[in-house]
């Protein structure tokens, strides 16, 4: 297969790339069709709902799983043949012993999606599935952070759905917080899928958001109200397989006059949910809208929730491999000594064309200034972007959402990341504000 490649502005353009092959098992496990289906299971000749159907299998009918992709497990049929059937109608036929945690695959990689939404925040997290449900490692979770904003197409709806189908299963949908580019989009995800846990910062906005709420409330998961964690205090620890460490590390304080006055956007930033996941030696933290200074501020002003993280915390818990820009790259976010204390390999911007301001000082995100410090502290950084040549493109609020993905992939030992511009695949060469 041949490769052409294009230089531009740092970036390497790939013209052809290979996907990611499917995972597959270590070992042949068995399966028998669910009585949930409604009158028999339908086999693709490919992991998604569109592909055509080989073979359609009674309940009860004995299958050998052989591989697995995000919401489908590959079967061989008796007559030999190989083909996909959606994981949530398939039961284990033997409960697996619990997975000791030394049982560690290199080609175990935890999948992190940055979608490009416009402006806004979409992330669907995948954890690597080894084909035996049950065991506690290696599970196949999905997990998405924030919606989007409100779009008739719902870019993330569609990005998840392209390789799932309707009413699979999302194990946890976290809201960082209830501002309209992070939430309304997720309404598609609860109408398409089934929501097993809910997780709220706890802060309180618009009737939009309570709306939004009642939603979550009056659906169900597997015939279940969904699971509300609502406050940092619900939180707990998150099980997302026993590969991984999840740890919650901040939302909504509560009552505190440090983190913005009361009802601003400043203030409800500042109550974003802030989590790190750990896997082996790789790591990322997401950090919502989390603030550190105001816009006039320096660089050097350290103050709202970046203060609170590094007051309470230390850098320590901080410092991660992959770092989730807060606030769409905000000059209010990523003062100089929270940069230093997270000490990222790698930068992820979620952003758009959406304009701030009034003219003659229309701005969009981005602000260069934030990127740029990342880039002072280490030209060895590479940044990642949602809006990759969006400006040059001409794009505009209207049609921002063009494929300019973020695909991060982690196995405990090495990162990859591959971005895309409008669909194409990039290579950042040189750390680019």
């Amino acid at each position: 297969m041949s490769v052409r490649l294009t230089v531009r502005s740092g970036l390497v353009l790939v013209a052809i790339t290979a996907p990611l092959a499917p995972a597959l098992a270590q070992a042949p496990v068995q399966f028998t069709v669910s009585n949930d289906v409604s009158s028999c299971l339908a086999i693709r000749a490919r992991p998604q709902s569109s592909a055509p159907s080989i073979d359609c299998l009674s309940a009860g009918v004995r299958v050998d799983a052989v591989g697995t992709a995000p919401y489908w497990r590959q079967i061989r049929l008796q007559d030999g043949r190989t083909g996909w059937a959606a994981k949530r109608f398939l039961q284990i036929v033997a409960l697996p012993p619990v997975a000791p945690a030394s049982d560690e695959r290199d080609d175990a990689w935890l999948e992190i999606h940055v979608v490009d939404v416009g402006q806004g925040d979409g992330i669907w997290i995948h954890t690597f599935d080894d084909n035996i449900p049950g065991n506690g490692r290696y599970e196949g979770y999905n997990i998405i952070v924030d919606g989007g904003p409100s779009d008739p197409t719902n870019p993330l709806m569609r990005y998840v759905m392209s390789q799932a189908h309707e009413r699979a299963a999302i194990d946890a949908l976290i809201i960082t917080h209830p501002h309209n580019d992070h939430y309304p989009g997720a309404e598609a995800i609860l109408r398409h899928f089934e929501v097993r846990e809910f997780y709220d910062s706890g802060s309180l906005n618009s009737s939009d958001w309570l709306r939004f709420r009642t939603r979550v409330s009056a659906e169900t998961y597997r015939g279940r109200p969904v699971l509300q964690h609502v406050g940092r205090n619900t939180f707990g620890s998150p099980d997302w397989g026993s590969e991984l460490q999840v740890r919650f590390l901040y939302a909504d304080p509560g009552l505190r006059n440090d983190l913005g006055s009361s009802g601003t956007g400043t203030r409800i930033n500042n109550s974003s949910i802030v989590f790190r996941i750990q896997y082996g030696s790789q790591s990322i933290l997401f950090m919502g809208d989390l603030e550190g200074k105001e816009r006039d501020d320096s660089a050097g002003t350290l103050k709202y929730g970046e203060k609170f993280l590094l007051d309470s915390l230390g850098p320590e818990a901080l410092r991660s491999t992959v770092l989730k820009v807060a606030h769409h790259g905000s000059e209010t976010s990523s003062t100089t000594r929270f940069i230093d204390a997270v000490d990222p390999h790698h930068v992820v911007v979620s952003s758009g064309r959406r304009p701030y301001g009034r003219q003659p000082n229309i701005r969009f995100l981005p602000d260069s200034g934030t990127l740029q410090r990342y880039c002072n502290h280490s030209d060895s950084t590479r940044i990642y972007r949602t809006d990759q040549d969006d400006e040059a493109e001409r794009r505009t609020a209207a049609n921002d959402a063009d494929g300019d993905h973020v695909v991060i992939s982690m196995n405990g030992q090495e990162t990859r990341i591959q971005a895309y511009s409008a669909g194409n695949p990039i290579t950042p060469t040189a750390c680019v504000p």
